[in-house]
């Protein structure tokens, strides 16, 4: 009995040596031995050490430019060399008045991105709006609701890019993306030290780069969009990268710090692509969300999905408006929770196309 002794806080011992449960303090026994809740913990106290509230715009701006420096190498973004002409390889009629090129956007001589780009029949006389459309996991171009977007806001003048983001689509030659693809994928790239997200914000970069050097397309008007892990794309690449000059990222808002803490208990993810390594040593969701300031904002959550928890939810609002009030446009910010179907459809898809015409 002395031998173990030592493991047991003596609080949690009766006077004959054994477990008095009535006078247990701390967590349960076993808990001790939890590697997950030990690293729940590390989460915690690594979060908590970020902060929660700016005193000034210009307290605000000094860690906005902390976070844009360091967050790149930390979670492994790669620099692509720079764009080159890209690939078209068909155009076709799409109903009656919008039309499809199928372009591999350039990234070097080995690597395009595969993508759809919807635009209106007729060429408009002047330079036209854009959107770089995120498909989230494991989705690409080829997903209806998509492609009915895009037709949609092509048939009003604008040009909408959906590309394959690695390793989906035609991105990999595998039939289980979502497990072979990503193994594969995900080992390379930390090897190389290049997170999944970090590639995907890289190739969603190269999009509006390609979007931007478009002659039928206003360069200063290309805005980013996506939903799940296309949404986690809009919000780290809106934060990063200012030439987009509107944001709405759909059912991804939640903080890393509840992803862990809380979602853990009942649910985990098929793989860890959502979690670029390193992360919270430079920031949470909540400080991505504020660095799109002062550029139009949408955010929509989707009640139903487990995997995005909405205790964080209040938490990225806050933040974000503190943030787009030290710039007075606190106006420009669009936070709301529904209740529907995890796709861009009925009230997302709506809500898009609003904030698109209004803002872009």
């Amino acid at each position: 009995m002395t031998a173990f002794r030592p493991a047991i806080q003596e609080a949690t011992l009766s006077e004959n040596g054994t477990v008095d449960r009535s006078k247990a303090l701390g967590e349960p026994l076993g808990q001790k031995t939890n590697s997950i809740r030990w690293l729940q913990k590390k989460v915690m106290e690594k979060a908590g050490e970020l902060p929660k509230d700016f005193e000034s715009q210009t307290d605000w701006e000094s860690f906005r430019d902390g976070l844009r420096a360091e967050l790149p190498g930390t979670i492994g973004i790669p620099e692509f060399p720079p764009l080159r002409d890209s690939l078209v390889r068909a155009h076709f009629q799409v109903g009656s008045s919008a039309v499809c090129e199928r372009v591999d956007v350039y990234v070097d001589e080995d690597y395009a991105i595969p993508t759809f780009v919807f635009l209106p029949s007729e060429p408009p006389a002047t330079p036209m709006p854009g959107l770089v459309w995120n498909p989230g996991w494991p989705e690409d171009k080829w997903k209806p609701a998509y492609q009915a977007f895009g037709v949609r806001m092509a048939e009003q003048g604008y040009a909408v890019l959906v590309l394959d983001h690695a390793p989906f689509g035609e991105t990999s030659p595998m039939k289980d993306k979502a497990d072979m693809g990503m193994s594969l994928l995900m080992g390379m790239g930390d090897v190389m030290g290049i997170s999944q997200l970090g590639l995907r914000a890289a190739e969603t970069m190269r999009a509006g780069e390609y979007l931007r050097a478009r002659a039928d397309v206003d360069e200063n008007r290309v805005a980013i969009s996506g939903l799940c892990q296309g949404g986690m794309d809009t919000w780290l690449v809106a934060a990063l990268d200012e030439r987009f000059c509107a944001a709405a990222p759909l059912c991804a808002a939640t903080t890393f710090e509840i992803h862990m803490v809380e979602m853990a208990s009942y649910f985990a993810n098929a793989d860890s692509s959502p979690f670029p390594f390193g992360i919270l040593k430079v920031c949470d969701i909540q400080h991505l969300h504020a660095a799109i300031a002062p550029r139009p904002l949408l955010v929509r959550a989707n009640l139903g999905d487990q995997w995005w928890p909405m205790s964080g939810f209040s938490e990225l609002e806050r933040l974000t408006r503190q943030v787009y009030r030290f710039y007075e446009a606190e106006d420009r910010v669009d936070f709301r929770a529904e209740v529907h179907e995890h796709n861009l459809t009925g009230p997302f898809a709506d809500a898009l196309e609003s904030f698109l015409l209004r803002y872009v």
